[in-house]
């Protein structure tokens, strides 16, 4: 019955964001690349660092996010910095969300560990495909006609764009790692005919440190959080690596009953000594368990292992998240 009422998931994905805020797109596995939300993060893998995400959630459910990410980053050693960019698509039944982003962050060493401080600026294009959505009370013939009779959404396509701008301090060393950030600093408004898109601001806090079990396994236990100054949602887990080649772990989204939304399954390994492969599986614990198959997820890391440039490189080379 769901796949045939098309009308309710296109208007609960599209419509809502359209009278209230949307957040952006996240990942279940953001110890892999932390760029994606702390632009202090660039470079500190030690090299240029390439991560293409796929992401698609709830599969099943008509109008499911559908999320695409790249991102490239290096360190800029004579400067002290390191530098991003970054590519992203955001699929939401009929409303599209491309964003094109740079970072770039100063790096203070200080002994055996960093801290920097990063700005970031996205480009945000966003789309809303009118002619999928279906109104109650609109006319619709043959495929061809269109009429909500509904002013506030459109008939055809119709697209418009802002600016967003965000920040972050990061701590790495050799057991420890985290940071704190927020995107959208300026909540960006993307503006329609009738109505404006408000894209909220979002605060991260990360955190993740690093154990010795044994004399072959590592453990990485996690904590991540992300909040809109409203509402909060936070990812506990932990990652297990053996002989800095394979890994898995699991993680908890949620923090009490009404907000638990899935446990997170991942795994991953070193496909070779510059390339590698994870991927995640989102149980959904939520009430859509009853009408999806759950979330998949598909990361390939690239990092190229070589120092780049002059300058004064870090005291210390730590673990590259590419090997997890």
């Amino acid at each position: 019955m769901l796949k045939k009422i098309t009308l309710l998931p296109l208007l609960f994905f599209t419509l809502a964001p359209l009278l209230r805020s949307q957040q952006f797109a996240q990942y279940s596995m953001p110890w892999l690349d932390p760029v994606q939300f702390n632009p202090a993060y660039a470079g500190l893998d030690n090299s240029l660092s390439i991560t293409g995400a796929y992401r698609s959630q709830w599969a099943g459910l008509e109008g499911q996010p559908v999320g695409q990410r790249v991102s490239a980053h290096l360190p800029v050693y004579f400067l002290s910095s390191g530098f991003g960019v970054e590519v992203e698509r955001d699929q939401i039944g009929a409303r599209q969300l491309n964003s094109f982003g740079l970072s770039y962050n100063y790096q203070l060493v200080r002994g055996a560990s960093v801290w920097s401080v990063g700005l970031s600026a996205r480009m945000l294009q966003l789309g809303l495909d009118g002619s999928i959505l279906r109104t109650p009370d609109g006319v619709y013939e043959d495929g061809n006609t269109i009429i909500h009779n509904d002013d506030l959404l459109p008939a055809g396509s119709v697209d418009n764009s802002s600016v967003a701008f965000g920040a972050g301090l990061y701590y790495q060393a050799e057991k420890l790692e985290g940071g704190l950030s927020a995107r959208n600093l300026n909540e960006a408004v993307v503006a329609f005919p009738g109505f404006d898109y408000l894209l909220k601001r979002e605060y991260h806090a990360y955190l993740r440190v690093k154990f010795d079990v044994l004399s072959k396994w590592e453990a990485f236990p996690m904590i991540y959080m992300v909040s809109d100054g409203t509402q909060l949602q936070t990812m506990v887990g932990a990652t297990f690596r053996f002989r800095e080649n394979v890994f898995g772990g699991v993680a908890y989204r949620g923090y009490s009953g009404p907000t638990s939304d899935a446990v997170v399954i991942s795994g991953g390994l070193d496909i070779n000594e510059k390339l590698s492969l994870a991927y995640a599986y989102d149980i959904t614990l939520s009430n859509l368990s009853t009408v999806q198959t759950g979330s998949h997820e598909i990361s390939l890391k690239y990092n190229l292992r070589q120092r780049i440039g002059a300058g004064i490189p870090p005291p210390l080379i730590f673990y590259p998240r590419a090997k997890e």
